[in-house]
């Protein structure tokens, strides 16, 4: 009995500490808004709240490359973890809410990032990659470790995930594939209409609706989910040049755009498909990707400002920057269309993800 009761002591002990040591991790501060400044190897760490920057990860201090090229960002629901694509390192890191590292899997020449709700972390190629495996990576973020799987078109970009269901676009051709994360089967579907080189997705709250942006046919272009494994090309919106990263609205209501060669957002309407209007900043300089705060009444948009291969100076009303220059991340009060402050960070700005 004495040892039965000693025994049983010291696996309460053992719970006690365990729990007591997994709530002790630290937790990433809700709305901190991680930026990839892409072209000097850095990631600034910006308080929503505040609109200050509060933190820098230098990738150079960690050991790698000052071309490492940190391209985007997602952070874990829990706040426990963020993770990173290094382009130029040909990595994806992941950190803990310390910024230090903690994983990492290597992969040619990363792109977009998405997470599953099955503790999945999918990744495609980045845009400025020639000729780019044909596949995407599914890693495990628990143990960081994974696999790539074949999707046979060229160029895969963007990632989106719904359910159980991963989504890439082509920047080639025009297709799309899914991806059956339970049993890694691959659908591809033809999608219609002029060359549309795909740059990024974006699943509605209600997981039912994808959109999807467009570098060379200007536009936005709406899925149905119905069949998770077929979208079905339901609309499209023309928009203007370069058609970048769509994000929803918290409440599902609106889609917001960026047309980078415009230095405008577009706000489209969900239960029309109708564009209702552009938002405009004296700060937008090519505008590239957008999160809204947790109440939906900031939106933080990145801009590149950069003179680069997708430039295109001939376009009527966009201004190029003789070189590449400081670029900032705007805040825009959502209501109102108000640039509320610019935050100059550095050269690029391009991915960012944001703790809930």
């Amino acid at each position: 009995m004495k040892s039965r009761l000693t025994l049983s002591v010291a696996l309460v002990a053992l719970v006690v500490w365990v729990t007591g040591a997994v709530a002790a991790q630290p937790l990433i501060p809700p709305g901190s808004v991680f930026v990839c400044v892409q072209d000097e190897a850095r990631i600034a760490i910006v308080d929503s709240a505040t609109q200050t920057v509060v933190d820098t990860v230098d990738l150079q201090k960690l050991g790698f490359p000052a071309t490492a090229k940190p391209h985007f960002i997602v952070v874990e629901p829990d706040r426990r973890h963020w993770y990173v694509s290094l382009i130029g390192a040909n990595t994806v890191v992941k950190f803990n809410a310390a910024n230090e590292i903690v994983g990492r899997f290597t992969m040619e020449t990363p792109g977009m990032l998405s997470l599953s709700s099955a503790n999945q972390l999918v990744v495609t190629r980045s845009m400025s990659a020639v000729n780019p495996p044909k596949r995407v990576a599914v890693i495990d973020r628990a143990t960081m470790e994974g696999s790539e799987i074949d999707i046979v078109f060229p160029r895969p970009h963007p990632m989106a995930v719904a359910g159980t269901f991963a989504y890439t676009g082509s920047l080639g051709t025009n297709q799309i594939a899914s991806v059956n994360l339970t049993n890694d089967r691959v659908t591809l579907v033809n999608v219609a209409g002029p060359t549309h080189s795909f740059v990024q997705f974006a699943v509605s709250p209600d997981g039912k609706t994808m959109v999807g942006s467009t570098e060379v046919s200007g536009q936005l272009l709406v899925f149905d989910l119905a069949d998770p494994a077929r979208p079905a090309l339901k609309s499209s919106i023309p928009l203007g040049k370069m058609v970048f990263d769509p994000v929803f609205t918290p409440d599902g209501r609106s889609v917001w755009v960026p047309v980078k060669m415009e230095d405008t957002i577009a706000v489209i309407d969900t239960a029309t498909w109708k564009e209702t209007r552009r938002v405009t900043s004296p700060s937008f300089q090519q505008p590239h990707q957008i999160v809204f705060s947790a109440d939906g009444k900031l939106a933080f948009v990145t801009n590149n400002n950069k003179m680069d291969h997708m430039a295109d100076p001939a376009h009527a009303g966009h201004v190029m920057p003789g070189s590449d220059a400081a670029a900032a991340v705007s805040v825009i009060d959502v209501a109102t269309g108000a640039t509320v402050t610019s935050l100059v960070l550095g050269k690029n700005l391009t991915g960012m993800g944001i703790a809930r």
